[in-house]
């Protein structure tokens, strides 16, 4: 998708990318984009990812432990970056900037619903879906109305309104449409994907004189398309094949 980026970047906004930019993308590596002004890779929406690659590589590491040791260990890992942030301010080193942010601690709050999972499946379905339009209100309230940190304007609903889902799964599962639960499967590709397809649809919408919102329609279906074929033709293939490795490995190692 890296790749996909670099030629949608030249062939419609005129942009090239610089050998050390792809190397940096592709190793996780944080860098400053100087067009945009952020901190991300080639794919804009990889940040996200190499803020996931430090958190498994310190839940692989500390995989031996109690549940509760486990996040206690990674929490101070992450209390230590977040007061390095505080006290040093290295907003003159991307890597030392980016890995210090607060967001670190939504991570957190991850861990807690995975080791919760049990307890909210077993709660009544009114709490989960007053918990769903909480979340989703508090967010929107914060978000639009208050000038207030990420972790606590948008983490908290998050985790909240997950909370709410993972209450309801059981209903989602029993009555969601099918094609819901397709989209879903595609969500990961969808959020490489529509990137590169906001690229190359956006000088067609610009040139074309339509009411924004059946070009907004239509950009969205395409992004949904082009989900939909990635993970059918890319990211379940190699899904499989990763799991085949994964057995193989597994066999020769008993």
């Amino acid at each position: 998708m890296t790749f996909l980026m670099i030629a949608a970047l030249w062939l419609f906004a005129g942009r090239t990318v610089s050998l050390e930019q792809i190397t940096n993308s592709l190793l996780f590596i944080p860098y400053l984009d100087t067009v945009t002004g952020f901190v991300q890779p080639v794919l804009g929406v990889g940040w996200t990812l190499n803020l996931e690659i430090l958190f498994y590589i310190l839940f692989a590491a500390t995989m031996g432990f109690g549940t509760l040791t486990q996040m206690a260990t990674i929490g101070v890992v992450f209390a230590i970056a977040v007061a390095a942030r505080i006290v040093f301010k290295p907003a003159a080193d991307a890597v030392l900037f980016f890995y210090t942010t607060p967001i670190l601690f939504e991570f957190l709050a991850g861990m807690a619903l995975g080791h919760l999972v049990g307890r909210l499946a077993r709660l009544p379905a009114f709490l989960g879906a007053s918990a769903v339009v909480f979340g989703i209100v508090s967010m929107l309230v914060m978000v639009l109305g208050f000038n207030l940190p990420r972790t606590l304007a948008q983490g908290i609903p998050a985790l909240i309104l997950v909370a709410g889902c993972i209450t309801l799964e059981s209903y989602f599962r029993a009555f969601a449409p099918r094609g819901l639960a397709r989209l879903g499967d595609a969500s990961y590709s969808l959020y490489l994907t529509h990137p590169i397809v906001l690229l190359a649809t956006a000088p067609v919408v610009a040139s074309v004189n339509v009411s924004p919102w059946i070009a907004g329609t239509v950009v969205v279906a395409a992004c949904i398309a082009v989900s939909l074929a990635s993970y059918s033709f890319i990211e379940k293939p190699l899904l499989a094949i990763s799991r085949m490795s994964l057995s193989a490995y597994q066999v020769r190692a008993q």
